[in-house]
């Protein structure tokens, strides 16, 4: 009788767990490797830089109840990881992690940080400092400050970036997206 209480218990667990929703993963590595003669030795340098796509995989409602069913074209999450070694042993030094998002048109970085992210603008010509978002002690709560507005902040369940402020102009509480680019 314990046994079966042991295997109902361990069947159930298992597919608890095994409810994950089905995605799309693509992850692309390249590596750059570069030696420099700093006048001792020959010192061999890596930069890493690993992009992330994830899609999750959603069905049409219509073919509910068919085995072969049509894919629904969803939202594809990009990340990118930047990592550099600056010696000779196996670890990377530097890892830097990038959100692409997109806001009134233009596209913005948040670039991982200690305690938030700084979000920059991503022009051909260069990549200016656009504002900084700093993590609160509660979970998914954030500051967002530049030099406009000062305003709290936080990631939907779709992935983007809300920031809500008070517009003294208008008088009235004012929210903002960034869409995650798809």
């Amino acid at each position: 009788m314990k046994n079966v209480i042991y295997i109902c218990l361990f069947l159930f667990i298992a597919n608890v767990f095994a409810q994950e929703k089905p995605k799309n993963i693509l992850e692309e590595e390249k590596v750059k490797t570069i030696k420099v003669n700093n006048g001792k030795e020959i010192v061999e340098k890596k930069i890493k830089v690993t992009t992330r796509e994830e899609q999750a995989i959603e069905f049409d409602a219509k073919d509910k109840n068919k085995t072969d069913k049509d894919i629904i074209v969803s939202p594809i999450k990009v990340k990118k990881t930047i990592e550099i070694d600056n010696d000779n042993d196996r670890l990377y030094d530097t890892m830097t992690e990038i959100g692409y998002y997109e806001f009134e048109g233009n596209r913005y970085n948040f670039k991982k940080m200690n305690n938030g992210f700084l979000v920059s603008s991503e022009n051909k010509e260069n990549s200016n400092s656009f504002g900084n978002i700093e993590r609160f002690n509660k979970e998914n709560h954030y500051l967002f400050h530049n030099a406009e507005t000062t305003g709290i902040g936080y990631f939907n369940t779709e992935g983007n970036f809300i920031v809500e402020y008070y517009d003294k102009k208008s008088g009235e509480l004012v929210s903002k997206e960034f869409m995650a680019i798809k």
